[in-house]
């Protein structure tokens, strides 16, 4: 008999600040693995080499005997804010704290509570993004959602705009109901019609080549003036694809005050902002991924080279 019931996992995954929680296999279903080879070998993950790591296939890989994986889902929607001549749109996700250091935090609480519980130490590790495993693909097994048009988890509840993070343990916990894995958005087309790059080449297919956050975020690259024309106004990241997404419309805003942007810089940026900013100010924030002079290149119309590969 488990130690644990779902209802214990749940509410504990709430009280430290998730809106939700899934248990699944620690196993990536095949159909996923080779979805993701597929995508691989196209080249589809542009410059993201790190990506490559087939390690994100075998969970068991990173927690040896691991027998269940634990998925907990952090909804942070924000306000839809208007483009700006005088300033550029920072994607949602990026206005307050970096999420990873919230999500470590509370990883590190559940897991010290998991151990109190069974007894025992070393039966965890946590993840959340920058950890190689397939996240969404255990988000949909242990039914959170489904796969979007847009390649994005579509939650049953929050839509679109949720984070993922999430442990693998030793331990065999009581799984949550798998949700149908058939495709839940219809004939719906928004996500791909809307995308002013045509990074979303085909329903369920991202090309990371032609994708505006990729280029904001992580391309080391000069941003070339093919994005950068097409480009409606942001700094930092894209919301394009989930601000039309139908299942997004009617979620209210996150209550989450560590992803607000009282809580980081806020959703504009500007380059007179940005000449008041040292580089320690974007610490614990997601724009420090990008840098000062990364966001600036960002900014500029004239797609100046870009310093340090556009790190801080």
């Amino acid at each position: 008999m488990s130690l644990f019931t779902f209802d214990d996992l749940k509410k504990q995954a709430l009280l430290l600040g998730w809106d939700d929680v899934g248990v699944t296999a620690a196993c990536i279903p095949e159909e996923d693995i080779a979805a993701y080879r597929d995508w691989i070998s196209q080249g589809h993950h542009a410059q993201l080499a790190y990506m490559e790591k087939e390690l994100r296939c075998y969970p068991e890989q990173l927690l040896p005997g691991a027998k269940t994986a634990v998925l907990f889902v952090s909804y942070y929607k924000q306000e839809r804010v208007p483009f700006s001549p005088e300033a550029g749109v920072v994607a949602s996700y990026a206005r307050g704290r970096d999420y990873h250091n919230v999500h470590r935090s509370r990883l590190k609480k559940m897991i010290r509570w998991l151990e109190e519980r069974a007894g025992e130490t070393g039966i965890a590790k946590g993840f959340s993004d920058s950890t190689p495993i397939l996240e969404k693909a255990l988000a949909v097994q242990a039914g959170l959602g489904w796969f979007g048009k847009n390649t994005l988890l579509i939650h049953r509840r929050f839509g679109t705009f949720t984070l993922l993070s999430g442990l693998l343990t030793t331990l065999e916990l009581p799984f949550t109901t798998l949700a149908a894995r058939l495709p839940r958005c219809g004939t719906c087309t928004r996500c791909l019609d809307a995308c002013p790059t045509q990074a979303l080449i085909s329903p369920y297919q991202l090309d990371a080549n032609r994708c505006l956050s990729n280029h904001l975020i992580e391309s080391k690259e000069p941003l070339p003036a093919s994005i950068r024309d097409k480009n409606p106004g942001y700094a930092f990241g894209c919301d394009i694809c989930q601000d039309v997404c139908p299942h997004n419309q009617r979620t209210p805003l996150s209550l989450c005050e560590e992803l607000s942007p009282s809580s980081g810089l806020g959703a504009y940026l500007s380059v007179e902002k940005l000449e008041t900013l040292l580089p320690d100010d974007l610490n614990g924030t997601p724009l420090k991924r990008r840098g000062i002079e990364g966001l600036r290149h960002n900014l500029s119309e004239e797609a100046p080279p870009l310093p340090n590969g556009g790190r801080a």
